[in-house]
């Protein structure tokens, strides 16, 4: 939904622009309608096509395209209890998070989109059948 968020704040820094250029309200509110619309589509696109790519993994014949998703999170999880309670129990939190910020801000950031986009995809993958209905 990440970027559903910034819908709001996009039209209004285009509100100001469209009164310029479309003076009639009743235009400019279509206008607004219509972009808005046409932003929802095209995430929905985009989460159809990565829950196409997952379901494509899921069914690979290589074990590590299938359990690649998986073992990701897994790890994730690990590190966040490393991280948040067995370092601190330790008494080692201080060295663990200093070791942590020498990590590349562009990997954190792999990280983070790989792991946001594949929420995503899920997401959309199971919400689109209930507002769509079946297929058929």
């Amino acid at each position: 939904m990440g970027f559903l968020a910034l819908l709001p704040a996009l039209l209004g820094a285009l509100s100001p622009i469209l009164a310029r250029v479309l003076p009639d309200e009743g235009q400019r509110l279509q206008v607004q309608l219509d972009l808005q619309k046409a932003l929802i589509d095209q995430q929905g696109d985009l989460g159809r096509a990565m829950a196409e790519v997952m379901k494509a993994d899921a069914g690979s014949e290589s074990p590590l395209a299938r359990n690649a998703r998986p073992i990701t999170v897994l790890w994730a999880l690990a590190m966040i209890t490393w991280v948040g309670v067995v370092s601190p129990m330790l008494g080692l939190q201080v060295e663990v998070v200093a070791a942590l910020k020498g990590v590349p801000a562009e990997l954190w950031s792999l990280l983070t989109v790989g792991i946001g986009a594949y929420m995503l995809a899920r997401s959309v993958d199971k919400l689109v059948p209930q507002v769509v209905g079946p297929k058929g």
